[in-house]
């Protein structure tokens, strides 16, 4: 899949921790259509060659809110998780931004 990627990204508070944008933009080239990644934390380290344990601790921080977020959606929180019972699978939340 690909995403549109903005240079607005470079100004906004997810630009604060290089880690934290760099998880997020590959997780905007991993979903699908519909701005869903489908997939364990595990797999998004293998096919991001990202460490298992940064991409854990960005994605925690994605969906937390973010008051700084220029988008206010969901308390400016990035990912939102597919199901409660699980600690993986997430839908991009401002989705339509990137489509």
């Amino acid at each position: 899949m690909y995403a549109k990627i903005f240079q607005k990204i470079f100004d906004s508070s997810i630009a604060e921790d290089w880690m934290q944008r760099v998880v997020f933009q590959d997780l905007l080239i991993l979903s699908n259509r519909d701005g869903i990644v489908d997939m364990t934390h595990e797999a998004v380290a293998r096919r991001t060659n990202v460490p298992l344990e940064i991409v854990r601790k960005e994605i925690v921080k994605l969906e937390a809110p973010d008051p700084k977020s220029n988008t206010p959606t969901d308390d400016g929180r990035r990912l939102e998780r597919l199901d409660e019972h699980r600690d993986w699978g997430w839908r991009i939340v401002n989705w339509a931004k990137y489509e």
